[in-house]
């Protein structure tokens, strides 16, 4: 507790996201200040949050190491902004820090859990000030908010801009008229005496709908559009593809600005800037301005007819996935066989013949459901991992940015969807997918519904955990049950679900008896579980799931017997993320030829709890919510400290993927352990799945090093 006296001072609190209610909050009495107004030289914090993460939110992290604040309030809107509060709350123990969770639409039981968010706000910021709000405090004017476009507008709609770049763009946009639409001028108001969202950023499932309405109203009025993603926020680049079509749809010149906040160099956004404006010019003196055109429905359902009967001889990626057929026998393992056999035919065959019954998902959503209901579920990631194997995934990917995602979004969504543009797999009819731990999931699944009408579901899943949350995943997961009813035309039979979770439990039970297996002497090259088994775990919930787990526990059963106690000298490693799938030849160098071996890999652990199947829908929720990479983050770091300890660790490899916020942006907590357990970490930068600018020959002399480090102890005993 702080103890401040209301009287005497106000307690300063800092905000990021321009939902924050700060009319409110100031008059609760709290002096407010908005990060991205804060014009400093500060730098990021080397060796903290990483480089490929958010570039606002590394300056604020800067920011917090010389402004003074009593709080700090974030929103759950991204995986950047989670890993800064993690950050936080581990380093900035004085400040005050609330996370603030987010809806993804404004349907009534989102208004409502937003609002009940806020007051959770206010009732928490007053608790650990120990001051009681003056009366009438909260009480906010109806303020129905109406963008006003007056004629001839640059109109200016992204993420975080620092204000030197704004200044920047009011200057060379003149004698035009400026509105922005950015995070730091976006509002949330109150209406009806509740808090909404009026103008909804790229995060909201509503976005482009949002836009394209906005776009028709005022079409006439705006001579051109800038879009202005922060580099790397996902939310906003995942939109840019949409937003370029609807520009098109009512020919209106667009300039996207994709640069690091508080960027310094301006020469090359000057150049570009007075050209876009020339180009502006010359379509409104020629009258171009604002006449709506239809786009192409290529792209559209016509199109999906034709990608839906895409078997035939161009299918590269069919001719490379029945090629593995012939390979399948030849597999170490008696469970890696089923699930690529399983992928074959799924990829091959499945996803073909039976569209009706594909609906397509991420890797952190639970499938019962759907297995439950009849329906396969097509893992995206696991999709991208192919393209990878196959060395097909730098084709893909080049075919995705060339509609628009950016060249520093994940690989994985960028392979997948560049398989869907390339024909070579149907456009998914239905998809759902839940928003936690990968903001890539929800940025797929709007533009897929955007672009094709694919039916979609997203679960939005919060960042801590409580009651409000837990009632709030729960309603969810029966509207998903909703959904998937009115998918298959067909009720949800509750037994079924039931018995679908049971078979989890049964296949849950096989997996970690395998990895207490795992524990002792290394039973098989752990590189091959990363690899070939993630997409088994993807099975539970089915009896090939069963099956498969079982025949994993019990081939690493004999080969643990066959060692009869035998101990080995090999070093021992946790694998955190996955690997480089294009490249086989680099995990086998480290295992085979450096010795060290995988024994424990993040991607295979088992972090939910077993199934209640008294209480079905409830055990959906608990495992939902209980994602390592959610809430507490020194949970996460124990997590670490307990699996080094168990599987008697010699040191960790972090793998730091390119595209991914979530998992590297913690990788400052994998450090810290390492430290205090005088162990050594290799943090690898590159792709999982794109091969580009890979180099494998440095990739092994930092492995090398690396297993010097691990044998410090015997160099030094020898010395």
């Amino acid at each position: 507790m702080c103890g401040y006296q209301y009287e005497d001072e106000k307690p300063i609190i800092g905000y990021l996201c321009s939902y924050f209610p700060k009319k409110a909050i100031e008059n609760l009495g709290f002096e407010t200040i908005a990060f991205s107004e804060i014009t400093s030289n500060t730098s990021h914090r080397k060796g903290d949050l990483p480089v490929n993460i958010c570039s606002y939110v590394r300056y604020c992290q800067g920011i917090l190491e010389y402004t003074k604040l009593d709080g700090i309030v974030l929103f759950n809107c991204c995986n950047a902004m989670q890993r800064l509060y993690d950050w936080v709350k581990s380093h900035r123990p004085d400040l005050f820090c609330h996370m603030v969770e987010l809806p993804r639409n404004d349907s009534a039981l989102n208004q409502s859990y937003l609002q009940k968010n806020i007051d959770i706000l206010f009732k928490d910021i007053c608790n650990y000030f120990q001051f009681i709000p003056p009366k009438e405090a909260l009480s906010l004017e109806n303020d129905i908010f109406v963008p006003h476009i007056e004629d001839d507008t640059i109109y200016v709609i992204g993420s975080a801009v620092s204000p030197i770049l704004k200044d920047k763009i009011e200057e060379y946009t003149k004698p035009n008229k400026v509105y922005m639409n950015i995070c730091s001028s976006r509002n949330i108001r109150a209406a009806d005496g509740n808090f909404r969202i009026q103008e909804p950023c790229a995060r909201m499932e509503w976005f482009t709908g949002w836009f394209d309405s906005f776009l028709a109203e005022n079409r006439t009025k705006l001579k051109g559009i800038i879009y202005m993603p922060c580099q790397h926020c996902d939310s906003f680049l995942f939109s840019y593809p949409s937003v370029r079509r609807l520009c098109i749809k009512y020919n209106i010149p667009l300039l996207e600005i994709e640069e690091g906040y508080k960027h310094t160099g301006f020469g090359q956004i000057s150049t570009r800037l007075e050209a876009f404006l020339e180009s502006v010019d010359f379509k409104s003196k020629a009258g171009y301005r604002g006449n709506s055109e239809e786009i192409s429905s290529g792209s559209r359902t016509a199109d999906m007819d034709i990608k839906n009967n895409g078997l035939d001889g161009r299918n590269v990626f069919q001719q490379r996935m029945n090629l593995v057929r012939a390979i399948v026998q030849k597999l170490p393992m008696e469970a890696i066989k089923m699930v690529v056999n399983n992928q074959v035919e799924l990829f091959t065959n499945k996803i073909w013949s039976t569209p009706e019954k594909i609906i397509w998902t991420n890797m952190v959503m639970p499938v019962e459901i759907f297995y439950s209901s009849g329906l396969i579920p097509v893992n995206m990631e696991l999709v991208a991992g192919w393209t990878a194997s196959l060395q097909l995934s730098k084709h893909f990917i080049s075919k995705s940015e060339g509609v628009g995602f950016s060249s520093s979004l994940c690989s994985y969504h960028k392979a997948t969807m560049g398989l869907i543009l390339e024909n070579c797999l149907p456009v998914p009819k239905g998809i759902a997918i839940s928003s936690h731990i990968c903001d890539g999931g929800p940025g797929i699944a709007n533009y897929l519904r955007d672009i094709y009408k694919t039916e979609s579901f997203i679960l939005n899943v919060p960042f801590n955990t409580n009651q409000i949350n837990f009632s709030y995943v729960k309603k969810q997961f029966e509207m998903l049950i909703d959904w998937v009813e009115r998918y298959t035309g067909n009720k949800t039979d509750m037994e079924k679900l039931k018995e679908s979770m049971r078979l989890t439990n049964q296949a849950r039970d096989y997996w970690i008896k395998a990895f207490e297996l795992r524990k002792g002497d290394p039973l098989f090259y752990g590189h091959l579980s990363l690899r070939n088994l993630f997409g088994a775990t993807f099975l539970f919930g089915s009896q090939l799931g069963v099956d498969v787990a079982r025949a994993y526990y019990e081939q690493l059963l004999q080969k643990s017997e066959e060692n009869n106690g035998h101990k080995s000298t090999k070093k021992r490693l946790l694998w955190i993320h996955f690997a480089p799938l294009y490249n086989n030849s680099i995990m086998e160098y480290l295992e085979k030829e450096l010795d060290c071996w995988i024994v424990m890999d993040i991607t295979g652990y088992i972090y939910w709890e077993e199934y209640d199947l008294e209480h079905p829908i409830d055990s959906l929720v608990k495992r939902s919510l209980s994602h390592f990479y959610l809430g507490n983050p020194m949970e996460r770091k124990e997590l670490y400290r307990r699996l080094t300890k168990k599987y008697t660790v010699d040191g960790i490899v972090h793998f730091m993927h390119n595209g991914c916020r979530a998992i590297p942006g913690a990788a400052w907590q994998v450090r810290e352990l390492a430290a205090e357990l005088d162990m050594p970490v290799l943090e690898l930068t590159g792709d999982c799945i794109d091969p580009r600018g890979f180099s494998e020959e440095q990739m092994k002399l930092r492995m090398e090093a690396f297993k010097e480090t691990l044998g410090r102890d015997l160099f030094v005993s020898g010395s």
